[in-house]
């Protein structure tokens, strides 16, 4: 039997207690242990509740050897034992954590009640009447040890979910008091509450704990988890039975004898639909809030484009955007006056176009008119800027936009007033955004979600102009949203295709418009002034891209104007790899200077004042977001002198600020010497270099390739197998599966798309053929049950015609996660050699 380590002791420190979650550290003097370990004190690191200093905890974990503070017991779990001291006692009781209760109120309820005070109270409060103390310092009293006590019984019942302190934090933000009975009767609601907590985790526990295979409440979870997958991994809003019922299956059914039936799925479904958790539409299946996210577009939207009121005429604005264009060192040509027109002269407008085309300019030329036209109403300047939003959905994209416009640009979380630490992004409370005009560039970077909450927070008379390019890659999050907007064609929009910023002897954006085609230039392996090609296999692109970055540096370039741009982090052409390698040229490590290893997804990484990176996620309140780019100025080592904190931190300076990162937020920031493509949106450089290999294939997608062609504005290095770049160009990105368009056709006409199924009652669609509940017993379906020869062992079930026909036999047993290109060659081994 395998020992668990175990120490108890007394706490005699709170090292520290992280602000945005329940981790802690700790310094624990030791009464007892089943482990060797010689000292007489332990630090003690976990998530943990209110913990009281002095009194005396039982932590089970294991022992690790930290690199620099040495042994420390990482505790899994914990609970608190009887206070052993009455100075430990009454310092904890007039803490902060008891508002009006000094040190006198603690010392009394210690003398007279003992070290087992909280104990007492919690089992009578009746106990404190005696005292003479106030009825409402008894109240405070009663409440704060009842909450505390609440909580720590809920985190133990975290950690025992195997929870980080993030994620427990989150949880019981959401349940409160009720965390524990929630976690006892129904642990699979936290997989449709959370956002970030799995079925497999909660699976795991629950089946322990003796859960049913076959119980509703696992089953109900387990079709929320397989749409869930299906509309945030792929991108798709919604699901087709077929295919929800087999996904649903082979995820229910992993590690599983107990058959999941299709009748058992459909009950699930008629059930979740009855709850609103899930909505049937035609024939298609969606979690109920993308649903909501995606009629919500297409309503206000239609209402929008409806609109025949205008603040102001044609007249008015072309008088003003004459004023506007003779102040300008250019003039505007014929398109682009009447899409600023357009813009000021209708509730919704809608830009679109490819690089170089004049999206800036035109935007630029829309925040000066409007601004003359409000200033010629009587607005004052404060009142002008407060009147003007403009958003887009990175810092950098958002700084990019400032930099264009002259007026303060932010982020879309920043303007809605998004945390990051929402539970569930439905949780946010929207404050109303007013104002004249609302402009959003980047459009094609916003999901359906984040839409739908922008739309619902602007007030209804406020114009709203969506600018970015359809050809780039969708947003991470499910939908299409740009894409779809415009392929309606019923919303107010221009479609810019003249380019204006192509110098003389450029190719790049040429190129990129042919990539767009779906052909590559004759001439694409030749020499051009702006770009280059050199041919290189997946094991000879980082010497290349060392020479190119040497290259680039002893010409006294900046590494902020250059960025390396792969598909993946894998292999030796992708991100990781080459990452190490640009970091060592632009800043390689010295005696001097200050650096530290953090061990990520099972690869160390070197930080070192001075090095780029790259903010990996959402971070509203300190401003910064997934893709952000920021440059170390500061290593502070626990040990230094100078660190009064005494704990490893890292300060970032980003475009918006310094940031502080510390050991439990490292997983945040990335090196950024090179990035994927996929974060490199919304951004542009002098100098782009792109390796693209054949071992990248399940990558190698046309809007790929046009989204990293068009983040070079000077230079542009590819590098690689120019099969791979022959694949990119022809494959189309996969279709993501929506209704947005339909709806805006339907909101707008009346009528539904012909294309879309007819619609179809969801009692037929999930008509259970047979019945579900046998002998009007509770549903325990066992693999005695029809699915399954009653002379079938739950352990040895016997292939038969009989059980396929009653599709007994998941046709794809075995096969669940693997894909036609699993059944390939290894590309990275069989290209490396070419």
């Amino acid at each position: 039997m395998v020992l668990i380590p175990q120490v108890t002791g007394q706490l005699q420190t709170v090292l520290f207690s992280a602000s945005d979650s329940f981790y802690k550290v700790l310094r624990l003097e030791i009464s007892d242990k089943n482990f060797d370990f010689n000292d007489d004190e332990i630090t003690i690191t976990g998530s943990f509740g209110d913990i009281q200093i002095g009194s005396s905890y039982e932590f089970t974990g294991q022992l690790k050897e930290h690199p620099r503070y040495g042994i420390q017991f990482i505790a899994n779990n914990y609970h608190r034992q009887a206070t052993s001291t009455a100075s430990g006692l009454v310092k904890y009781l007039s803490s902060e954590n008891f508002p009006g209760v000094g040190k006198a109120t603690a010392t009394k309820i210690v003398d007279e009640l003992g070290v087992n005070a909280i104990e007492l109270i919690l089992d009578n409060a009746e106990v404190l009447k005696n005292l003479h103390i106030s009825k409402e310092l008894q109240q405070v009293i009663v409440d704060k040890l009842a909450k505390a006590d609440g909580m720590e019984r809920a985190i133990i019942a975290l950690n025992d979910f195997g929870f980080g302190s993030t994620l427990s934090m989150a949880i019981y933000q959401k349940y409160q008091k009720s965390t524990l009975q929630i976690l006892k009767d129904n642990p699979y609601q936290l997989v449709r509450d959370i956002d970030g907590v799995s079925f497999k985790r909660i699976d795991q526990f629950a089946l322990q704990e003796g859960i049913d295979p076959l119980d509703e409440r696992r089953i109900k979870a387990g079709v929320i988890e397989t749409i869930n997958n299906k509309t945030f991994n792929s991108g798709d809003t919604y699901m087709v039975l077929p295919e929800l019922l087999s996904s649903a299956k082979a995820l229910l059914g992993k590690g599983q004898q107990a058959i999941v039936n299709d009748e058992l799925l459909k009950k699930a479904l008629l059930t979740l639909t009855t709850e609103g958790i899930v909505v049937v539409d035609g024939n298609y299946f969606y979690i109920q809030e993308i649903y909501e996210a995606e009629n919500q577009i297409a309503e206000r939207l239609v209402n929008l484009t409806q609109q025949s009121k205008s603040t102001y005429s044609r007249k008015q604005v072309v008088d003003v955007l004459n004023e506007v264009e003779s102040a300008n060192d250019f003039d505007y040509d014929v398109t682009q006056k009447e899409a600023i027109i357009a813009a000021l002269t209708n509730q919704l407008f809608i830009l679109t176009g490819g690089p170089g085309t004049g999206k800036t300019t035109i935007i630029s030329g829309v925040v000066a008119t409007l601004k003359k036209l409000l200033r010629a109403d009587g607005l004052k300047s404060d009142q002008i800027d407060d009147s003007i939003h403009l958003a887009a959905p990175t810092g950098r994209a958002a700084k990019r936009l400032q930099e264009s416009t002259g007026m303060v640009a932010t982020t879309i979380h920043h303007l809605l007033g998004i945390t990051g630490r929402e539970a569930n992004i439905n949780d946010i409370d929207i404050e109303e955004i007013s104002g004249n005009l609302l402009v959003i560039d980047e459009m094609s970077m916003v999901d359906t979600q984040l839409f739908a909450i922008l739309l619902l927070a602007v007030q209804a008379d406020m114009q709203i102009i969506l600018v970015g390019d359809k050809d780039q890659l969708p947003s991470v999050g499910p939908g299409r949203v740009f894409y779809d907007l415009l392929a309606s064609g019923l919303l107010n929009y221009r479609e810019l295709e003249t380019i204006h910023r192509q110098g003389k002897g450029s190719t790049i954006i040429s190129l990129a418009n042919g990539v767009k085609n779906g052909r590559l230039p004759a001439d694409f392996t030749e020499q051009q002034i702006d770009r280059s090609f050199f041919p290189a296999n997946v094991n000879t692109v980082p010497k290349l891209v060392e020479k190119i970055a040497e290259s680039w540096k002893n010409k006294g370039n900046s590494v902020a104007d250059m960025q390396i741009l792969a598909p993946m982090y894998r292999t030796q052409a992708g991100v990781n790899h080459l990452n190490e390698i640009v970091q060592n040229i632009f800043n390689p490590a010295t005696s001097k200077k200050k650096s530290i290893n953090i061990k990520k997804d099972k690869q160390s990484f070197n930080y070192r004042v001075g090095d780029k990176v790259m903010q990996t996620a959402n971070d509203p309140e300190n401003n910064v977001f997934n893709g952000d780019i920021g440059y170390i100025t500061s290593v502070l080592l626990a040990k230094d002198k100078t660190n009064p904190d005494k704990k490893d931190k890292l300060v970032v300076d980003f475009d918006t600020g310094e940031v502080i990162y510390t050991r439990e937020n490292w997983q945040n920031i990335t090196l950024a010497y090179a990035t994927t493509i996929h974060k490199s949106q919304g951004t542009e450089y002098k100098l782009v270099i792109m390796p693209l290999v054949d071992a990248f294939f399940r990558m190698l997608q046309r809007n790929l390739l046009y989204t990293g062609l068009t983040r070079a504005s000077e230079s542009l290095v590819l590098i690689g197998q120019l099969s791979a770049y022959q694949k990119a160009v022809v494959t189309l990105g996969v279709n993501r599966h929506t209704n947005l368009q339909a709806r805006i056709i339907e909101y707008a006409t009346g009528k539904k798309d012909e294309t879309q199924p007819a619609k179809i009652a969801q009692q037929e669609i999930l008509k259970v053929s047979e019945p579900v509940v046998t002998d009007g017993q509770h549903d325990d379906i066992s693999l005695q049950d029809k699915d399954v020869p009653n002379n079938s062992a739950a352990k040895d079930i016997v292939l038969t015609m009989a059980l396929i026909e009653q599709n007994g036999i998941d046709p794809n047993i075995g096969l669940e996660g693997l894909t036609p290109y699993d059944f390939m060659p290894n590309n990275n081994e069989k290209l490396a050699n070419t």
